[in-house]
């Protein structure tokens, strides 16, 4: 007959308990180390003029900024994020505000939140989940054009609206939205630039165009000579 160890149930059962508790405490301290190492790490990204560049144009896989634009800021949080923003007021004393003239540019690459980006790419929805959380909301009239992109490096297709773009500074910045989703093959990161600014006047057709300039255009010309410096994808052999 097996010897009885003379234990209560509940003693296993708190075990159990202890453990699960455990295995909590280990994934929260874990969480919020990450969180206070991402947090250092977006401080120290932008409070270095050269480092915040460097870092905004390593994400574009760019040697310049597009558009003659400055860097305002960058965010990054492995695994899940990166996002460059880039104005065409220099940020003063080094740091930036939210602050624009009349034109910037986002660019954001996430492994998470396509299918929402998506969908108000393609005007299934008025306003997007994601671009929310990152405190820039669309006040979107009507489209005025749309296109895709084959460059060699990177397929896409970009979609022009009228409307204003609203930042968390409570700025309302634009005429024009020019959204532009990047596809990398064999990538499941979701890329995606926002252009915004003011619309052109209707005598300007050219493509060239330079930061505070004539503005902004509904043409797949304009916006493919504005992306000519980024190869958020990597460069073509």
């Amino acid at each position: 007959m097996a010897e009885s160890t003379g234990r209560s149930p509940w003693f296993y059962a708190l075990l159990g308990c202890l453990g699960c508790l455990g295995i909590v405490v280990l994934v929260v301290g874990g969480l919020v180390f990450f969180g206070v190492r991402t947090a250092q790490q977006v401080t120290a990204d932008n409070e270095d003029p050269e480092r915040r560049r460097n870092r905004a144009l390593e994400m574009l896989g760019a040697e310049r900024e597009p558009g003659g634009y400055h860097v305002a800021a960058v965010v990054s949080i492995p695994l899940f994020l990166e996002m460059a923003v880039f104005s065409d007021r220099p940020p003063e004393d080094d740091s930036w505000g939210g602050e624009f003239r009349e034109e910037g540019f986002f660019y954001l690459r996430v492994r998470g939140g396509g299918d929402d980006l998506r969908a108000f790419f393609d005007g299934e929805t008025s306003e997007s989940v994601t671009f929310r959380e990152m405190g820039l909301e669309f006040d979107i009239e009507e489209n005025l054009g749309r296109g895709d992109l084959d460059r060699g490096d990177f397929t896409g297709r970009w979609a022009t609206f009228r409307g204003r773009t609203l930042y968390e500074a409570g700025e309302e910045v634009g005429d024009l939205v020019t959204l532009i989703e990047f596809v990398c093959p064999e990538d499941e990161w979701m890329r995606m630039g926002v252009w915004f600014g003011p619309g052109a006047e209707p005598d300007v057709g050219d493509t060239a165009r330079g930061s505070g300039s004539a503005g902004l255009a509904a043409a797949g010309e304009v916006i493919e000579t504005f992306l000519e410096p980024i190869h958020p994808c990597g460069r073509s052999v």
